[in-house]
């Protein structure tokens, strides 16, 4: 795998083709790779395309075999419908994903050299899963994908850091079209409005190590 020029990864580059994305974020990660073991992050706001990326980078990296991916959505808290309606976005921001979770189940174990086990969000129950632990192997690359992922109390524990940009109205676009119903009210626009605080409150692109638009 090529090496990055360096030049552009610390310009935080813009990329703008599918390829060219997968390419130059396959790159980067070799770059900040520590004894071939990768911990990445890819962030950004609903419906910009991080799942898209993190299954394309799987495959270009070498499948199930040399990568593994934690969804966040995994780590969506467990709260109260009522209680999660009354959030204001900041407060959204701050308790819709439980980022504790991940960082105990599968941050603090990776970064100490061990494999992750960690309990998934049934979105069905609107409770954690009781009978089943999902696996992470300490090897190859594992990539965190989702919203919150790379909020700031979990940057220092990622090799690298990748923010998806994409239109606005393509994400609510893309989030309608999925026609998930979480919670009473408006949830898509309650949820979105906790995600801009996010994004401009810790000024995740300009925090990133490299930055792609969705596709």
């Amino acid at each position: 795998m090529p090496s990055p020029d360096p030049a552009v990864l610390r310009h935080n580059p813009f990329v703008t083709t599918q390829q060219s994305q997968t390419e130059q974020v396959a790159s980067a990660i070799a770059e900040h790779a520590h004894d071939g073991f990768a911990l990445v992050a890819i962030d950004g706001p609903g419906g910009a395309g991080k799942s898209t990326l993190a299954t394309t980078l799987g495959e270009a990296l070498g499948g199930a075999e040399r990568t593994t991916i934690v969804r966040g959505d995994d780590f969506y808290r467990p709260m109260a419908p009522e209680e999660r309606l009354l959030l204001s976005p900041e407060e959204g921001y701050h308790q819709y994903f439980d980022w504790q979770r991940l960082r105990d189940q599968v941050l603090i174990p990776l970064l100490a050299g061990q494999a992750a086990d960690y309990q998934r969000y049934d979105w069905p129950t609107t409770a954690l899963t009781t009978d089943e632990l999902h696996h992470v192997p300490r090897s190859g690359t594992v990539i965190v994908e989702g919203v919150f992922t790379a909020r700031p109390e979990l940057a220092n524990y990622y090799d690298l850091t990748v923010c998806v940009e994409t239109p606005r109205d393509t994400c609510l676009h893309r989030q309608h079209a999925r026609g998930h119903d979480h919670g009473p009210g408006n949830w898509i626009e309650r949820w979105r409005a906790a995600e801009e605080h996010y994004l401009a409150a810790t000024r995740l692109s300009a925090r990133a190590d490299l930055t792609v638009k969705g596709f």
